[in-house]
């Protein structure tokens, strides 16, 4: 039963970087665009005395924003993090966003309830620009080079795209989850994110999939827009080995969980267009053909 002013539950997980998650937190109160939320920050086992004092400053620039203490030992578990969060949100709608966005768009929070609040959807996603002006996710593309990649990833902020798909709200398989919001009823329905297959990587796409099974959509918007400095506070996984092999193995579990065919056909993708590529170029077989 949809309330015509439901509350927001923002979760953002943040291990120090105070200056990233200041920055996450000032962006969106001044462009929310909405006054019922709340924001929950998910202390993931900081080491910084400073990032410590700076929680202590948070209710009173922001006062509906809060700290739990997360505790987890071992490696970094993004899904348990999250999970953790959202059993102590009290909104009807779950925002899940990264320590490391800058919100740009006014109404930033309505526009992603304009779509969540409908009957049908069970995740919205936003558009999200790397910090030289390129497109970093518009949209989850499922078989690009194997598994799932951006939509138009690193086309001009300015381009329309393909169809002008990069300008017009639309379905897909599946929103990026350093921004993604989701019904709280439905996100526990789920089991929230997959801790146990995948702790780092894929748990968005995984978590897609397994609400569209539900008989849900996925929207994405790209009227809800920001910078995503992307993995800068957990940094990058190609140069560690245990990383990659963590990576790979969730890899390998996202078809093992949800079928080869599933992940290689995406039915809003054209079967025309490559597989290798996330820039909607035709596929080699096809230009072959010509």
């Amino acid at each position: 039963e949809l309330t015509a002013h439901p509350k927001i539950s923002v979760l953002i997980p943040n291990k120090d970087h105070t200056d990233d998650l200041d920055r996450c937190l000032t962006s969106l109160y001044k462009n929310a665009g909405y006054d019922n939320f709340e924001v929950i920050v998910i202390e993931n086992n900081s080491t910084d005395p400073a990032t410590f004092a700076y929680y202590k400053t948070l209710h009173d620039r922001f006062p509906t924003c809060w700290v739990v203490m997360f505790e987890g030992k071992g490696p970094f578990n993004f899904s348990a993090i999250n999970n953790f969060g959202a059993s102590f949100a009290e909104g009807e709608h779950l925002l899940l966003l990264n320590n490391d966005i800058e919100i740009l768009s006014p109404d930033f929070l309505r526009e992603l309830l304009s779509y969540s609040q409908r009957p049908d959807v069970g995740a919205v996603g936003a558009k999200l620009y790397y910090p030289d002006d390129t497109i970093q996710h518009a949209g989850v593309l499922m078989g690009i080079n194997g598994s799932a990649g951006h939509s138009h990833k690193s086309y001009p902020r300015t381009a329309v795209g393909d169809m002008y798909r990069l300008v017009t709200t639309q379905d897909y398989m599946a929103v990026t989850g350093a921004c993604l919001m989701t019904k709280a009823s439905l996100y526990r329905e789920c089991g929230g994110l997959d801790e146990e297959k995948f702790a780092v990587a894929y748990n968005d796409v995984d978590f897609c999939l397994r609400v569209r099974d539900a008989g849900w959509r996925i929207v994405w918007t790209p009227y809800a827009q920001l910078y995503h400095y992307e993995s800068k506070s957990r940094g990058s996984d190609e140069n560690d080995p245990a990383k990659k092999a963590r990576f790979d193995a969730e890899h390998d579990r996202l078809y093992a969980v949800h079928g080869r065919e599933n992940i290689l056909h995406d039915p809003y993708y054209s079967p025309s267009l490559s597989l290798d590529y996330e820039d909607f170029r035709e596929s080699g077989d096809l230009r072959n053909l010509k």
